[in-house]
């Protein structure tokens, strides 16, 4: 049985800044949809993908770059056998970085924050804003680009990366997260980013810690 693929993580100092890059070799990727804190700048060194949005899509190739802005639901989808390689770069949030999200979206974002697990209870929600749970489910999803479950894990994975970021255990940052254990943080985050929980602490280790201050997730006053 062939391992899983796995991008390769690191964390470089500029100043008083820190630099997360994620790189791919060759390989027909499948992410979840997902968004980062900060801006996401994606060159492609082989290959070809195609980069999918909640309300369109382009086809990207070896050469091309691009820009993702903070906070914007997608995720690159394989056209072929062939896959691709690519380099992505993050920028560090902005500090308004939690401007232009819709009103449900920024106040569901905040609920689902505060919850202690991952069960996201979208009737809960409904109520809190005095609205149907079919309305609710079917706005977010227009809104966000992706399902109500789905945020509420991509906000637990984010608090559980500020917390790796400061080198909690990772046990404790699944749990503290939400996540039922550190297996179930460990599949989640390899899904969405292509890495282990462990690979992403230990790039932090090497570079030293930061403020999670400095990665608020957008929308959510998560940090």
């Amino acid at each position: 049985m062939h391992a899983a693929a796995r991008t390769f993580f690191t964390v470089s100092a500029t100043g008083a800044h820190r630099i997360e890059t994620i790189a791919g070799a060759r390989h027909a990727w499948r992410f979840r949809l997902h968004f980062h804190a900060g801006d996401e700048v994606v060159r492609m060194l082989a290959g070809r993908a195609r980069l999918r949005f909640p309300d369109t899509c382009r086809d990207v190739a070896a050469g091309d770059t691009v820009v993702v802005p903070a906070g914007v639901i997608h995720r690159f989808e394989p056209v072929d056998g062939g896959g691709w390689a690519f380099v992505s770069r993050f920028e560090q949030p902005a500090a308004n970085s939690d401007e232009g999200r819709e009103a449900l979206v920024a106040r569901v974002a905040a609920l689902l924050a505060e919850r202690p697990s991952l069960h996201t209870d979208v009737e809960m929600i409904a109520r809190t804003c005095a609205i149907s749970a079919g309305h609710l489910s079917r706005t977010f999803r227009r809104q966000a680009g992706t399902s109500l479950h789905n945020f509420h894990v991509l906000l637990a994975l984010h608090k559980a990366k500020a917390l790796l970021r400061n080198q909690v255990p990772i046990i404790d940052a699944a749990l503290d997260a939400g996540f039922c254990d550190q297996a179930h943080l460990n599949r989640e985050f390899a899904r969405t980013f292509g890495m282990t929980p462990a690979a992403f602490r230990a790039a932090w280790a090497t570079c030293g810690s930061m403020s999670r201050a400095m990665y608020k997730v957008p929308g959510s006053g998560l940090s």
